[in-house]
């Protein structure tokens, strides 16, 4: 029987792809608010992983999801891969509503996913992953193409996932749960205009946006076995734009 994993965000980009990659290994539940289903929190088969429609800031969601997945067998891998952006706008130009709908789906959003996952992790001895950004690093300094509109709210949500990583990190070690995070740069069919490949592109040592589904293989690696001995970091998956 394969393990359980959990995917988060899974309707499309990033998120599809791992919960495809995964499939290929685990009996995967791929969460979205984007699936459709007669209620919320039932499940649809449908592809090669199990779809259940899910708001990750609805904390009684989120746990009625993960019950159904347990259903399946213990749950080996949670990854959040769920989360918004918006056009680039100065600070002083950023609503208050836009700052708190950011904060409320990519941060408050992957707190609920992994407090809720917290048990079942403990219970298999699992890995969780969270994907936060290189914008959540070093902002948008030194690499926007229009430096003088940013995405603030989005990279402080970003940054706020990178220590929730290391704080999960920490105090889930003493059971055995591992806990990680991948930063893409520049991803192809994201979040990023097409119109914009070209030129950030020139800007990348690799020369090149990424794929999802090379973000799928990072994610994969780091829930594996094969990173049995890796908790606490943040993978950067970015061509070179970053490294640190």
């Amino acid at each position: 029987m394969k393990p359980v994993a959990v995917i988060t965000g899974a309707a499309n980009n990033i998120g599809l792809a791992i919960a495809n990659k995964f499939s290929e290994h685990y009996q995967v539940i791929g969460l979205d608010r984007a699936f459709q289903s007669e209620e919320k929190g039932s499940g649809i088969a449908e592809g090669p992983f199990k779809r259940v429609a899910c708001d990750i800031t609805n904390p009684e969601e989120v746990e009625s999801a993960l019950h159904l997945a347990r259903t399946f067998g213990p749950i080996k891998a949670v990854v959040n891969s769920a989360a918004i952006t918006e056009q680039r706008a100065s600070i002083k130009d950023t609503s208050i509503e836009s700052w708190r709908k950011m904060m409320d789906i990519n941060l408050t959003g992957a707190f609920i996913v992994m407090k809720a996952s917290i048990p079942h992790l403990q219970e298999s001895k699992g890995a969780g992953l969270l994907i936060t950004s290189r914008a959540g690093k070093v902002g948008y300094a030194g690499f926007d193409p229009n430096p003088a509109g940013t995405k603030a709210h989005y990279c402080a949500s970003k940054a706020g996932v990178i220590s929730l990583i290391k704080s999960l990190a920490i105090e889930l070690a003493p059971f055995g749960v591992r806990v990680n995070g991948l930063a893409p740069g520049s991803i192809e069919g994201t979040m990023i205009p097409k119109e914009l490949w070209a030129g950030l592109a020139e800007k990348i040592p690799l020369k090149r946006l990424g794929l999802p589904t090379e973000i799928a293989e990072a994610a994969y690696f780091l829930c594996s076995d094969g990173a049995s001995y890796i908790t606490g970091h943040i993978l950067d998956v970015n061509g070179g734009t970053l490294m640190d």
